[in-house]
């Protein structure tokens, strides 16, 4: 998993963000290692104080339900602080499950390019 932030960038993405938004980026790696990393992660990142998160999921096949219910919680934190999560790169498939459970208006969605 890679975190990134205004000041940092980690391998080839490059993080161009503003004061209170924190970049983290999921990879399939990291999420075969199970979610206590994707937790710590996130979990970091709002104890830094960031208002607005951008997770970048161009890097996972598919979320399962546990990824999504972290995603809430940090949803949930943010909105508090007057922030949202944005869903980077996010696949037709995965785009398609917000949709029809009903969570796709928490987020922002950024879809996948490719």
């Amino acid at each position: 998993m890679q975190v990134l932030d205004r000041d940092r960038t980690a391998g080839a993405t490059t993080a161009a963000t503003e004061e209170g938004v924190t970049v983290v980026a999921l990879h399939e790696g990291c999420l075969r290692q199970g979610v206590g990393a994707l937790r710590r992660s996130l979990g970091e990142a709002l104890d830094s104080g960031t208002s607005t998160l951008v997770v970048d999921v161009s890097g996972v096949e598919h979320l399962s339900s546990v990824v999504v219910a972290l995603l809430l919680r940090a949803k949930r934190c943010c909105r508090v602080r007057g922030g949202r999560v944005v869903l980077r790169g996010l696949g037709r498939d995965d785009l398609d499950v917000l949709h029809r459970t009903g969570l796709a208006p928490l987020f922002d969605i950024e879809p996948a390019t490719r």
